[in-house]
Parts: structure tokens; C-alpha cells; sequence
């Protein structure tokens, strides 16, 4: 029950807290405290509303209602929202102590003066339209440093000096290229004297192709790039050319305003063409399904839902999601209003599944790349060059390839022991069954995958592989030489029939073997065998051994001769397995369906003894044992063209050319990516109660918010008429939620720090004159965004040196008054690159379909279903030469596995719009760096470098610290590197064999001019410096 007012004031005024006589707002001190207490019972949902009061509106809150009036400006004791905050009985007071809300002793004299100063209303900050509010006449500095000056001096706090220039040079480059200065440029910067010279190195950077790519990343965070589609099987889709447009935009400069439009409804402007049409890409980044019995009206609602959140939180920095199921519970916007927006994407030609296709869904259309590159020429004389290198004969590399085959052979022939296998069970993957079993037989292999579950006996000796044999006949056959690591399963007698009937008509596309400690049937911990060598004694064309994997692959394969005799397929284990320890292995055979599927039913198969297998086919064979005088000239061609396709001395000649002639491809030909269409029917839009897709309420037209301005003056009321009111000049928000967040990738905060929510619930502005100034600017310079964050890095605040103090820790501990340059951690693609760069190994190539570099093997097997193509994502093929050293932004992202090294460092999977990542401190993280294969190989590739860049030690440290961090050594840190060298030079010294070792991983060739044990000292070295904190963190 009410207690009496005068009472509880009189009891309660003194235990307030006090504030500063200044004037209260509302925006910046009242509204937060309400929005977090209060609005989610007496805000803007009417059907979560409490007592019919909303204090949210003036009108309302300072009405008389039943039982007083809420709030009455310039009088305390007439208030009821006064007397209910201050109360001591849990049935009045307000927040109510059931929702864990509590007023703090400032909340409350926050509002006391308030409401004693006439509880004064205004309209939220975010939703006003932004004006340039004047300097004083005698102000001299820009209006960046006047109002970051002005913050300051309230807190009895100045500006931090300037950084260095060596920081400086860092700093700027990482900001807007992500990647750091060469040696080279930081001291030709230290050294230039100019009065211009910061200017024109921001000039320099600005105009770099790598501008486009570092602004990109922001962007494909908000707009959820992937290069799959997320849900059930997390099929593939090609949208890389959407990404590729928003880097050429980014370069370009396009007007922000036309960026927005363009993604938003390039396909319906007057002007489209490819470039608009791919834009339109932004919105077809949403997640989508194949699922077979999902519900059609569902998946449609979830797309539209997913734009709509997308679109509010990147555009316009609104939570419009909060409204799908029912009105915001802060912010002014209605669920009305909600599906008015979702109305404007009801009308795409979109369908509810991509039906597993492997390729895009619809619409789809083929364009070109939006590219500028002048690369073409290059590339044609390079595939020309590559061309000759593979038709010409290389005497020095056949001679190598002959003698490694000779070496081979010579192995394979020495024999090795059987070790039998005893057959458990056979079934399909994930079943309890379907194949027949009788004693040893086994019959009916006619599905596309299968499990042979077999025991092994105790074996002395390590198992190094398994062959698996098919025969000539179907008879079981007898054991060969036997394999040093071979699983042999024998299978009862049959009626004979000759090999030639059926091979040749089905390819092995995989073989994946488990060692387990226990029967797969009980719970267990499975190892998965990885491969070192798949070979075949022959094989038809086009499906050659080596092009089995390790998880299954339905395009490619191993498919024995139509020939009568025996054939078999060799595979051997990276690490041999233990069968005493690990003594039930699990061999799963997937058959592909590009010749004919599996086998037929009764054409049966054994695992036997092997030798160490042949890659090589009989023809090959019969010239290597020709002495080469004897050879024909036709006999010596063959034997190159045979090496120039298969050797692994011209692997890297022939990835090379794949990558040059695909490369070409990209840039020339037309390509599918996913774009925005209207449909011939639109459809209807209702308000669904709840959210729900299945119960439609009332009809709804497209429209924007209330609270909001209307649409322009004639603009239609489609996608068209939604860009042209994102970015009208009424419209409060567009322009000041891309100040921030370029603020905000400046600064590592926005002046807004909830980036994505400009309304009730988001923060207030730490310097508000200063974002509407900078938004004002940007609108007026026609939305130029280089002119925009030249302005920032050019200002005095942008470059004071990050360096910090008590007082400023005790004062600004946040920097959130901007009292000295911000320090944070470098974003995960930026890490890499980095390693890359120092490496000498970063290829800066700009745009083409996304690579597959180094992944941790099997990445992706937990999270794949039914063993499909590439083309739908399930297998992970690596990719070789220059694709594995792209910048990290070309990585593919799969959503349910992104890059496992790139996650550590806080990458989002990307199923939705993320507006700032979170910025973590792990040991994972370091764990990454010093032994993920793409570091440990950057480090060898820096080492390299280093050693080339150096008359002395003293030179080659210096440079390496120039290199990576962008400055010279201090003393202290000069000695503890010399240290560190001479004992690692010592230990390697003693171990070359562990130095080679050291030196090994990774595809690219190092310097074999440079002894190991130098190498391998000098990449310690280049491991500690790139494993600095200094080298990870930006200032």
C-alpha cells in the first residue's frame, strides 16, 4: 500500500546523495537510468506495460493517473515516481525487487535534480538531426582537438604528447591497410624532415589497393559474409564477388551514401548495371537451408528477419530485432513498424531452400569482376612461362625424379610382415547394419560408404598402412609380400568372375582409418589415422591414386583398369599405430558415382599384406628399367610429360599454373554470385503475433518507423525507396552510425561504445559535439569517407602517443575522454598477415574466390553430412602455392567451422551481423602463433630474411625489429637477442638433423645455401619477435 509522501521524503531526502548544481539533461542522465529501470514496464510495449503508464513520453509521465501523478517538474513531494523509488515496502518500491533492478545513491540524485529542475524531456539524441555547433571566434584548433580539448580540461586533464614517429608510421599503417611498414618505409618516414611528410604518407596509404581491403573487413563482419550458407549441411555459395566489390568500392572512395544505396537496391535503380546488381549481394549474405522437411513460410521469414536485423544494426545502429516478436521494450519502435521494414525484402525472389545443389540459390546471376587490376598481362606471359617449363624437358629434374623412383622401388621390393586382421562387423556409416556377414564373408557392398570394424592380434611391430586388394576373381586371395602395416580380412569363395567385368566402372573416392583402444560400439576416443602416401599399381585415366582423400570427395578418386588381374590401392600412415595399445581399427571406404557408384552386389573386395606400392603405371615402369642411352626419343618424352604431371619435383610449376590460369579466369570471365530480385508476385506482409510465421494478424505495406522521418517525397515504396531514405539528409542516423564505427576502428572505440544500438538502451556519446561536427562534414564533403578519416589521423588527438600514467589511469582509465592514443590487440586477420609479410610470403593479390590455406586436419569432418562435393563445403581440400598465402580475408569461411586460428583471435562465425568483435587474452592465442604450420613457417621465411638483411648480427636484429615492430632495439633488448642467438646457434650446431626438422614445415622452399643449424638459430629469433606482445597489439 501507498505510504503517505510527505512521510517517506521527509524520511528518505537525506540519505540522497548530491549532485552538481549544473543542469540535469535528460539525454545524457536521465533517459539511461530510465531506459535500464523503468522502460521495460512503462515504455513503448503496450503488452508489457504495468499500470497503463508510460514514462518514456512527457504527455504521459506528467499526467495525472490513478493514485497521483507520476511526475509533476520542479515539485519532489508531488511526485509519485519520487515517493515509489524512496520507499522501504517491497510492494511499492520502483524498480520492483523481483526484476534484480536497484537505483544506485547517484541514480537517485540524478533524478531528485531533475525533476527539482523542471523534468525537462527532450527528444533521444540519436533520433534529432545532426548540426555543426559553432567554435568559439578565437579558437585556433581543428574541431577534432578543440572538443577532445575541451573533454579533457572538465576533467583537469590535457592532451598526451605526440608519438614518435616510429609509432606513428605503425600506427597509421596498420589503420588503413592492416599491415605494418617494411624497414624500408619506416626509415625512409624517420628520416624525412619535410613539414608535409605525415600528410603524404597518409596520402600514400589512402591510395594503396590495400585501403579497400582493410575497410572491407569491418564491413563483411556487419554484413555476415560467408562463403557458405550456414544451416543444415552448410552447403557452399560463391558471393566472393560481392566482397570483391566492396573492396573496389572502398578504393574507389564511392560516395558512402551511393555504398549504402547500391547494396540495398542496386538492382532496381535506373542506372544498374554489374556492379550495382552485385552489391545487391550485402542482403544475400543471410544464412539459408536445404533441410528436406523444413516449412517454406518459416525459412522466408527467418531471410527477412535476418535483413531486418542486419540493416538495423549496420545502417542505422538499431536493435530492430527486439521488435519481431512484440513492441521494443525501450526503443520507440513498434512491432508494426517492424514488419513495415520487413515488408520492403518480402517481395525478393528468393526461395525457402538452396535444394543442396552445390551451387547458388536463387536469384543468382553471372556478372564480372569489379575489379581494377592490371595484372592480365603479366599473368598471360606467366602461364606461357609455366607452359614451357612443363613441355620442355628439364634434364636435372628427371634425373632426380628417376633416382627418388629407383629409391622407391628398391624399398617397395624388400617386403615387409602381414599382420592379420580379424573382421568384426561391416555396416553402413551411422547404422547398426546392412551388409551380410557369415563367418569371413561378406556380401551386398552396394551403398556409396561403408565400416569394416577388425581387431588386430598383439603385433610387435607398429601397423604402417593397409593395401586394400581387388582381385582378379572374386575368389579370396592369397597374401602377397606382406606390409609393414597392412590389415588383412579374407572373404569365403565364391563363383569366379573376371575382374574386367566390373573395374573400371566405380571410383574410391576415400579411406579413413580409426585406431581405438576399445570397440567402436562403446564409448570411446577415436585417433584418425592421417595419410603420408596413397599409391595404386594402376589406374584408369583421370582417377589416379593419389586422388583419394582422406573424407570423402564424390568428383575424384582412385578407379582400377577394365583389365583382368589383380589391382590394389596402398595407403600409408603418417604415424604408424600401436596395436597393442590401439588394437580395433575402423576402415571406412567411400565409392564416388562419376563411373558407376560403388561396386555391384556380389563384386567383393579384401584387405590384404602389401609391400610399399607403386604410384607409377606399367609404361613408366617399362622405360625407367630401360638404361637411359637405350631409350627412344618417344620413350624419353613420355617419361617427362609423365614427370611434368605427376612428380613432386614440378608440383609446384604445375599449382602455379592452376593458380595463373584461374587467377585469369576470374578476371575475364563471367561468375555466379547471389544478387537481390523482385519477384513477378510479391508477397504479402501481416504482423505475426509472437513472431511467429504461422499466425498471421494484420496487413501491413512497406513503411519506415514512426518515430523516424517518412519516406522522401515521392520515392516508391520498395527497396528503392528504403536506400533513398537511408541516406536522406533527415534521416538522423546513417551518417553518424558510420562516423562512429570509422571512429570506432580508429580509436578501438566508438564515441558511441554500443556501436550497434543507437537508441534508448545504447550509450551516451562521450563527445557528442564532436560526432555530430564529424557527421556534419562527412554529409556536406557529398559522404566522402577518405576525407573523412584522413581528417581524424591527420588530428592532434589521433596522434598523441599511447604511453599512459596514474593520473591518466585514475582518470580516464577507459580512455574514453581520449586523454592519449589507444592500445589494442590486432584483429586476427591482421596478425596473420602480418606473420605473412614478415615472412616474405604474403601474396598482395587482390579479390578471386576464397583459399583454403593450412587448416588443423579434419577440421571440418564433425560438422559435415552425407560425404558431398567440394562444391558443398563438406570436405576440406587444402589448397597450394600462392593460395596458401593470401591475406586472411580471401580465407574460406565456412560458418559452422571458421579458420580455427583465426576464431582464437576472436573472429565471428559470421550466422549473424557483429559490430565489433570481442578482443580476448588467451593462451590459445599464443599457442597459435608459435605453432600453427602458417606461423612457425612465416618464422623460418623471417629468419631467411633476416639472414639476407645484414652485413653482422647487429644489423640483421636491428632490421628484424624494424621489420616487425617498426622501430630499432633498445639496448637491453639488443643483447638479450645476441644471447638468445649464440645459444640456439650451439644447441643446432650439435643437431643438425633436429635443425632440418625445425626447418621443415610448410610448402614454401627455403634457402638451401644457408647452413641449417644458422637457419634454424635465426628462426628462433624470428619466432620470439614475432611472438612479442608489441608485434600482436597495435601501439
Amino acid at each position: 500500500m501507498h505510504r503517505p509522501l510527505q512521510v517517506a521524503l521527509f524520511l528518505s531526502l537525506n540519505a540522497v546523495v548530491t549532485v552538481q548544481a549544473e543542469d540535469i539533461q535528460f539525454n545524457r542522465d536521465i533517459r539511461p537510468i530510465l531506459s535500464e529501470n523503468c522502460f521495460s514496464c512503462h515504455g513503448s510495449d503496450e503488452k508489457a506495460r504495468k499500470a497503463k503508464l508510460r514514462l518514456d513520453l512527457p504527455e504521459e509521465a506528467t499526467r495525472e493517473h490513478k493514485g497521483g501523478t507520476p511526475i509533476v517538474p520542479g515539485d519532489l513531494a508531488k511526485s509519485v515516481v519520487w515517493e515509489r523509488i524512496l520507499s522501504t515496502d517491497e510492494d511499492d518500491v520502483m524498480p520492483p525487487p523481483k526484476s534484480h533492478l536497484k537505483l544506485t545513491a547517484t541514480d537517485k540524485a540524478k533524478v531528485k535534480a531533475w525533476i527539482e529542475q523542471g523534468a525537462k524531456y527532450e527528444e533521444h539524441w540519436a533520433f534529432v538531426a545532426p548540426k555543426r555547433p559553432a567554435l568559439p571566434s578565437g579558437n585556433k584548433l581543428p574541431a577534432i582537438d578543440y572538443w577532445v580539448t575541451q573533454k579533457l580540461a572538465e576533467a583537469s586533464l590535457q592532451p598526451s604528447a605526440e608519438a614518435d614517429r616510429y609509432t606513428l608510421i605503425r600506427r597509421v599503417s596498420l589503420d588503413l591497410t592492416g599491415l605494418p611498414p617494411t624497414a624500408a618505409e619506416v626509415e625512409a618516414f624517420v628520416k624525412d624532415n619535410k613539414p608535409d611528410a605525415y600528410g603524404r604518407l597518409v596520402d600514400r596509404l589512402l591510395a594503396s589497393p590495400h585501403f579497400g581491403e582493410r575497410m572491407a573487413l569491418d564491413w563483411l563482419d556487419a554484413a555476415r559474409y560467408s562463403d557458405t550458407n550456414g544451416f543444415s549441411i552448410d552447403g557452399g555459395r560463391h558471393l566472393w564477388l560481392w566482397r570483391d566489390w566492396v573492396i573496389q568500392a572502398f578504393n574507389d572512395n564511392k560516395p558512402y551514401d551511393r555504398f549504402i544505396a547500391e547494396q540495398i537496391a542496386g538492382d532496381l535503380m535506373p542506372d544498374t548495371d554489374d556492379g550495382k546488381l552485385i552489391a545487391t549481394g550485402f542482403q544475400r549474405n543471410n544464412m539459408n537451408t536445404h533441410e528436406g522437411g523444413t516449412i517454406a513460410a518459416e525459412n522466408l521469414v527467418n531471410y527477412n528477419a535476418d535483413r531486418v536485423k542486419t540493416l538495423g544494426e549496420s545502417i542505422l545502429g538499431l536493435t530492430l530485432a527486439c521488435a519481431q516478436c512484440h513492441d521494443h521494450k525501450f526503443d520507440p519502435i513498434s512491432q508494426k513498424d517492424y514488419f513495415r521494414m520487413f515488408a520492403f525484402f518480402n517481395t525478393l525472389d528468393d526461395r525457402a531452400t538452396d535444394g543442396n545443389a552445390g551451387v547458388n540459390s536463387l536469384p543468382s546471376a553471372l556478372r564480372k569482376t569489379v575489379l581494377k587490376t592490371d595484372e592480365l598481362p603479366a599473368l598471360l606471359e606467366r602461364i606461357t612461362a609455366l607452359n614451357r617449363r612443363l613441355q620442355v624437358p628439364d634434364s636435372q629434374v628427371l634425373a632426380q625424379w628417376e633416382r627418388t623412383q629407383q629409391q622407391r622401388e628398391a624399398d617397395r621390393k624388400r617386403g615387409l610382415k602381414l599382420i592379420p586382421v580379424k573382421l568384426l562387423k561391416i555396416s553402413t556409416p551411422n547404422s547398426g547394419g546392412g551388409f551380410t556377414v557369415e563367418g569371413n564373408k561378406f556380401k551386398g557392398i552396394t551403398k556409396t560408404a561403408f565400416d569394416i570394424l577388425g581387431e588386430t592380434p598383439p603385433a610387435a611391430e607398429p601397423i604402417a598402412g593397409l593395401r586394400l586388394v581387388f582381385p582378379d576373381t572374386l575368389a579370396a586371395p592369397k597374401p602377397t609380400k606382406a606390409a609393414k602395416a597392412a590389415k588383412a580380412t579374407k572373404v569365403a569363395p565364391v563363383a569366379p568372375k573376371p575382374m574386367d567385368e566390373f573395374a573400371g566402372r566405380f571410383v574410391l573416392t576415400a579411406v579413413d582409418v580409426t585406431a581405438d583402444k576399445i570397440a567402436s560400439d562403446q564409448v570411446n576416443i577415436h585417433r584418425l589415422q592421417k595419410f603420408s602416401r596413397i599409391t595404386a599399381d594402376a589406374w584408369t585415366e583421370d582417377y589416379p591414386a593419389k586422388d583419394v582423400r582422406a573424407f570423402n570427395v564424390l568428383n575424384q578418386g582412385w578407379s582400377p583398369p577394365a583389365a583382368t588381374g589383380s589391382h590394389h590401392l596402398t595407403v600409408t600412415f603418417t604415424t604408424p599405430i600401436n596395436a597393442q595399445d590401439q588394437p580395433y581399427l575402423t576402415t571406412q571406404i567411400y565409392f564416388g558415382n562419376r563411373i558407376g557408384g560403388a561396386p555391384s552386389e556380389g563384386e567383393l573386395f579384401a584387405f590384404t599384406g602389401h609391400d610399399d606400392g607403386t604410384d607409377l603405371p606399367e609404361f613408366v615402369l617399362r622405360i625407367l628399367a630401360t638404361k637411359p642411352t637405350e631409350r627412344t626419343a618417344e620413350q624419353q618424352q613420355a617419361l617427362w610429360a609423365y614427370c611434368a604431371k605427376h612428380s613432386d619435383e614440378m608440383k609446384a610449376v604445375r599449382t602455379d599454373l592452376a593458380n595463373a590460369q584461374e587467377r585469369t579466369k576470374t578476371l575475364t570471365e563471367p561468375q555466379s554470385t547471389m544478387v537481390m530480385n523482385l519477384s513477378a508476385k510479391p508477397r504479402e506482409t501481416f504482423i505475426l503475433n509472437r513472431g511467429d510465421y504461422s499466425q498471421p494478424t494484420i496487413k501491413v505495406e512497406a513503411g519506415t518507423p514512426d518515430k523516424l522521418p517518412a519516406l522522401p517525397a515521392g520515392a516508391p515504396a520498395n527497396r528503392l525507396g528504403l536506400a533513398q531514405w537511408l541516406v536522406m539528409k533527415e534521416n538522423p542516423l546513417t551518417a553518424r552510425v558510420a562516423v562512429n564505427r570509422v571512429w570506432k576502428l580508429l580509436f578501438g572505440d566508438g564515441l558511441v561504445t554500443t556501436a550497434a544500438d543507437f537508441g534508448f538502451q545504447g550509450q551516451w556519446p562521450s563527445h557528442p559535439e564532436l560526432l555530430d561536427t564529424l557527421t556534419v562534414d562527412f554529409v556536406e564533403s557529398g559522404w566522402n569517407l577518405k576525407g573523412l578519416i584522413r581528417q581524424i589521423v591527420t588530428s592532434s588527438t589521433y596522434r598523441q602517443t599511447s604511453r599512459t600514467n596514474a593520473v591518466l589511469l585514475e582518470k580516464d582509465p577507459a580512455n574514453h575522454l581520449l586523454s592519449r592514443g589507444p592500445r589494442f590487440r590486432l584483429q586476427a586477420e591482421l596478425i596473420r598477415d602480418q606473420a605473412l609479410q614478415a615472412g616474405g610470403l604474403l601474396v598482395p593479390q587482390l579479390g578471386g574466390p576464397s583459399v583454403n590455406p593450412y587448416s588443423p586436419f579434419d577440421l571440418w569432418r564433425e560438422v559435415s553430412h552425407y560425404g558431398s562435393s567440394p562444391a558443398t563445403s563438406q570436405v576440406f581440400v587444402q589448397d597450394h602455392g600462392e593460395k596458401l598465402y593470401r591475406r586472411s580475408m580471401y580465407t574460406y569461411w565456412k560458418r559452422t567451422a571458421p579458420p580455427a586460428n583465426m576464431v582464437t583471435f576472436d573472429a565471428p562465425n559470421r550466422e549473424v551481423c557483429t559490430i565489433g568483435r570481442s578482443n580476448t587474452t588467451t593462451p590459445l592465442q599464443a599457442l597459435v602463433t608459435l605453432n600453427d604450420v602458417q606461423f612457425v613457417e612465416a618464422a623460418r621465411g623471417f629468419a631467411q630474411r633476416i639472414i639476407h638483411h645484414g652485413a653482422d648480427d647487429a644489423a640483421r636484429i636491428r632490421w628484424a625489429f624494424l621489420e616487425c615492430v617498426s622501430r630499432p632495439p633498445s639496448d637491453k633488448e639488443q643483447a638479450l637477442v645476441v644471447k638468445t642467438l649464440a645459444r640456439e646457434r650451439s644447441r643446432y650446431a650439435a643437431d643438425n638433423e633436429r635443425a632440418l626438422k625445425v626447418l621443415s614445415p610448410g610448402e614454401s622452399k627455403r634457402d638451401i645455401s644457408i647452413p641449417a643449424a644458422e637457419h634454424a638459430a635465426w628462426m628462433q629469433v624470428a619466432t620470439l619477435i614475432l611472438n612479442l606482445s608489441e608485434t600482436v597489439t597495435r601501439n
